[in-house]
């Protein structure tokens, strides 16, 4: 006699995620959240550089200069356009949005939020220069 039910524990190849391409792209979804992390600590630690003076964040720019930091930069900046890319591609199936008595359709939806990250970007760039 068993005590409950029998519960079927399947073993995974440590690579089973690199076997279909929807499933590589949600592990480095994930992953990306980690680069994310990596830059707001980043920019913490850049906030604190600028109270503590010039000579603080002097050092700060000395420590981005540096390759490893340029390359973690450009990691971070490829994940967060994974990260941004794939939730705007989900956005057509999670966001409906009522019309009388139809939806609006999902590119439309996505065709949106893509125009606006380019309209915003435009924007931010003609501030920036």
């Amino acid at each position: 006699m068993t005590n409950g039910p029998r519960l079927l524990h399947r073993r995974l190849p440590a690579n089973w995620w690199l076997k279909k391409r929807n499933y590589l792209i949600f592990v480095l979804r994930e992953l990306s959240a980690v680069f994310v992390a990596i830059v707001a600590i980043g920019t913490v630690i850049q906030v604190q550089a600028l109270r503590d003076g010039a000579t603080a964040y002097a050092g700060y720019q000395a420590m981005l200069d540096s390759p490893v930091m340029i390359a973690l930069n450009v990691v971070a900046l490829l994940f967060a356009l994974l990260h941004t890319i794939t939730w705007f591609l989900l956005a057509g199936r999670v966001l409906v949005i009522p019309v009388g008595e139809k939806t609006v359709p999902s590119r439309v939806v996505v065709a949106g939020h893509f125009l606006m990250w380019l309209a915003l970007s435009v924007v931010f760039a003609v501030i920036v220069t």
